[in-house]
């Protein structure tokens, strides 16, 4: 009989895997379905007014995650249609309200979802600053002072970079913009975003204290069901609907309602909540231990983006991003994923793309080429006996 491989998985980043506790949830639902109690939460009947109960508590839960009202929370197919609905259906308001050519500002290391947008819009008549990064990833806060202009109606930066896992100094951010709608457009625009999918499990994100305006969550970054997210809308925000039909979501985000995987969706947020701080701890550990080993065995490695040994305020406790020099990156992964080690040259969403723009914009001034990273990112499922696994699969990789 053949023995089942180990597989140890480290790409968390790309894909959370459902927690089991989560998958309860979601499963008793589906048994309440099978048993003939199910409905459309939009209908009006019995079923369908218990159905609709479900998917606000599930709204309360999200809400509370961000201590936010639960009118704030709209519901989504995950985190690239909410970072479409923030950046498209607030651009339609500010076009409508006599800005005739809008101004938004991104950073150069955003999420593809926010990048291929801009690209779009900017196609379609809207102006587009592209903030760059310092060598360790970070946005420069002068340069967003600077670009700030009348007709600037949205700044885009995500908290935590998907790929390098280096968390922006969001608060800041936010203080810049409302002193720039004080002193510059003296009205509410410009509105602030932020994807924080990546920063769910391991960030304070209370809405609050971020100072944002639109905050985008994805399910599936937070051991979550699949094919759900949601977009956090500050009361009072212009923004208007992008998908059309009946109108549900306060006629934001027109579509049946998935009950089942929001419960399961707000479920993976409560338990994210209860662990995060002890989780934290647990992960920075095996973090700078992998990063340690490493470099052990790769006297030259780079980690890409701000790191410090410890830290858990400027990067990700649970993102590792390195360059092995004078090796094909590529392939070392493919001979990593031979052994049962799972992890990532760059970002799934970047499949096609021949390098990471992640990357090359933290080397644009100092390589002539940009160089090859792998990234391994861990989870609540991860272990030191998982580390200590990939580093002997790394150690038989050499010595080939």
């Amino acid at each position: 009989m053949q023995m089942r491989k180990k597989v140890v998985y480290l790409d968390y980043a790309s894909l959370t895997p459902i927690d089991k506790r989560v998958e309860r949830v979601v499963s008793e639902y589906v048994v309440l379905e099978r048993a003939g109690k199910y409905a459309n939460p939009s209908s009006i009947y019995g079923a369908g007014v218990e159905a609709k109960k479900v998917l606000e508590a599930s709204r309360a839960g999200i809400a509370n995650f961000l201590n936010a009202h639960v009118d704030e929370i709209i519901f989504t197919s995950g985190g690239t249609e909410a970072n479409g609905l923030a950046l498209e259906g607030t651009a339609r308001v500010a076009r409508r309200a006599g800005n005739k050519k809008p101004h938004i500002i991104i950073s150069e290391i955003e999420h593809s979802s926010i990048i291929e947008i801009a690209a779009i819009m900017e196609k379609n008549g809207c102006e587009v600053t592209r903030l760059s990064v310092d060598h360790f990833g970070m946005v420069s806060l002068d340069e967003l002072k600077k670009s700030i202009k009348q007709n600037t109606f949205m700044v885009s930066i995500m908290t935590a970079n998907n790929e390098i896992g280096v968390i922006q100094p969001i608060r800041e951010i936010a203080k810049i913009i409302r002193h720039a709608r004080t002193n510059i457009t003296k009205s509410m625009y410009p509105l602030f975003h932020t994807d924080a999918a990546q920063a769910a499990l391991y960030y304070d994100l209370n809405a609050e204290k971020l100072g944002a305006d639109l905050i985008t969550l994805d399910s599936i970054k937070v051991y979550g069901p699949r094919g759900t997210g949601a977009l956090y809308i500050k009361r009072g925000t212009p923004i208007e609907q992008i998908m059309y039909g009946g109108g549900q979501e306060n006629g934001l985000r027109s579509g049946t309602e998935n009950v089942a995987a929001a419960a399961g969706f707000a479920k993976a947020l409560e338990v994210a909540a209860i662990e995060k701080e002890e989780e934290s701890k647990r992960i920075v550990i095996l973090r700078d231990y992998f990063i340690e080993q490493l470099k052990i065995r790769f006297s030259d490695l780079q980690v890409n983006g701000a790191y410090t040994k410890g830290d858990t305020e400027k990067r990700l406790v649970n993102n590792i991003n390195v360059t092995l020099k004078n090796f094909d990156h590529e392939f070392f992964l493919l001979q990593l994923d031979a052994r049962g080690v799972l992890c990532s040259t760059k970002s799934a969403c970047l499949r096609d793309e021949d390098e990471s723009y992640v990357i090359r914009a933290l080397y644009k001034t100092t390589a002539q080429k940009t160089p090859q990273s792998l990234r391994f990112s861990l989870g609540r499922f991860t272990t030191k006996r998982n580390i200590d696994f990939a580093l002997k699969m790394i150690d038989d990789i050499l010595s080939v």
